[in-house]
């Protein structure tokens, strides 16, 4: 039997936009990596249970009940502020370095010619507000 756990996360600053998140506990994902499927309005993302759960056993998402931005529109010239793009051991981009961390997105483009980040939940909420902040006028 599917058990689900849902939660709302704000989208857009200063904005009543909200969108549902549902965190699909029982759903076959990537294998047992990465059982645990986050699927949200217009994406979703496997997370291995580490992403999922903290020490205590505590569902970790509801840690972020707001995330400034899920899609950050990003033009060339201010992709070049991204310095240096993150990759795994299969070279597809995991992330940006910002401001010296590590800001994740779902690979969907060229790390280096990104028009949108699409931001995961790996991120504390101070990190995505901090690269939304950098980018006024440019998020969606």
């Amino acid at each position: 039997m599917l058990r689900a756990i849902l939660f709302s996360a704000v989208l857009a600053v200063g904005s009543a936009e909200a969108a549902s998140f549902e965190l699909r506990l029982d759903t076959p994902c990537e294998g047992a990596s990465k059982p645990y499927l986050l699927q949200g309005t217009s994406h979703e993302h496997c997370l291995a249970p580490e992403k999922v759960f903290d020490a205590a056993g505590v569902v970790r998402v509801q840690r972020y009940p707001v995330i400034a931005k899920a899609i950050v529109d990003i033009t060339p010239d201010a992709t070049e502020k991204l310095l240096k793009a993150t990759t795994d051991v299969d070279g597809k981009g995991i992330g940006v370095l910002f401001n010296e961390k590590l800001i994740f997105f779902a690979p969907v483009h060229d790390p280096l010619k990104l028009e949108k980040l699409i931001l995961t939940l790996n991120n504390a909420p101070d990190e995505v507000d901090a690269l939304v902040a950098a980018f006024p006028g440019q998020s969606s």
